[in-house]
């Protein structure tokens, strides 16, 4: 969430570490292959800080984003905190398009070369924290990306809406179901939505399953390995008939590092990202 919502930096931990890798159709040449690293930490006077970096390659494309995140707490009371947040940064697109032509076309297609470009962008978010749910809300970009030359316009150049929530529901001493949703709605595309149950056994480990209304199921688990330390995996498969028998799946590692040691002020009570 870090990635798209600006107000979960310094939410989540007192210091958090992620990388994530990601290998969409993992049977498809050139399939989608995605890496993000995101970094948080919550500072003093209620800010938070945090930064984000994610490098996506498909097949001749290769998009790099760079975002630096702020946000601030408003404390509504000893459980209850309401995090605004700002995003700022870029994103650097590259295409190399040379060679997709045929050897035997006597034309030469100009929009046949070396393609890049730089689009910096704003983005804001909000997260309403308490002790059994969340609720958040975020534009990661606000704007647009201005685009001379049609044949390139990405995904990533439309503004995106995400609307998400869940819940902490303790059923004894050692477990927790913690259900959610995530709502994207992307500029002139249809609304997309997915939806997540996890089972928390003893604290330490997490198991679950998600449905994206894309016609995708998934499974994911998350080992707690240290104190500040957690595995995570994540399986996705498309339910679609005429997508089965190509056998496109979907793996995503994660790593969390929760270094709570670095800021050396005492830290203050917030929920943690387990509620």
């Amino acid at each position: 969430m870090s990635l798209i919502n600006p107000a979960y930096a310094g939410a989540e931990a007192r210091n958090m570490f992620a990388i994530t890798s990601r290998n969409q159709w993992a049977t498809v040449q050139n399939s989608p292959k995605a890496q993000i690293i995101t970094f948080s930490s919550q500072r003093k006077n209620n800010v938070g800080l945090g930064i984000s970096i994610s490098s996506s390659k498909y097949f001749v494309e290769k998009n790099t984003t760079a975002y630096f995140d702020f946000s601030y707490r408003l404390k509504f009371n000893e459980s209850t905190n309401l995090f605004l947040g700002l995003k700022a940064g870029a994103a650097f697109y590259k295409a190399n398009l040379l060679g997709l032509s045929s050897t035997s076309d006597s034309a030469i297609d100009p929009a046949q070369d070396l393609f890049s470009r730089v689009n910096p962008n704003l983005g804001l978010g909000m997260l309403l924290q308490s002790e059994f749910y969340w609720v958040s809300f975020s534009v990661p970009r606000l704007f647009k990306a201005s685009n001379a030359i049609d044949f390139s316009q990405t995904a990533t150049d439309f503004v995106h809406t995400y609307f998400a929530g869940g819940g902490t529901f303790k059923l004894n001493s050692n477990l927790s179901l913690k259900p959610s949703v995530l709502i994207r709605k992307v500029t002139n595309q249809p609304v997309t939505s997915e939806f997540l149950g996890m089972l928390n056994i003893g604290g330490f480990f997490e198991i679950g399953a998600s449905y994206r209304t894309t016609k995708s199921v998934g499974l994911m688990s998350f080992v707690g390995i240290k104190n500040y330390l957690d595995v995570g995996y994540a399986y996705e498969s498309p339910v679609q008939s005429t997508l089965n028998n190509l056998s496109v799946k979907t793996h995503e590692i994660i790593l969390r590092f929760k270094l709570d040691g670095l800021t050396g002020q005492a830290p203050e009570k917030i929920p943690s990202e387990d509620q």
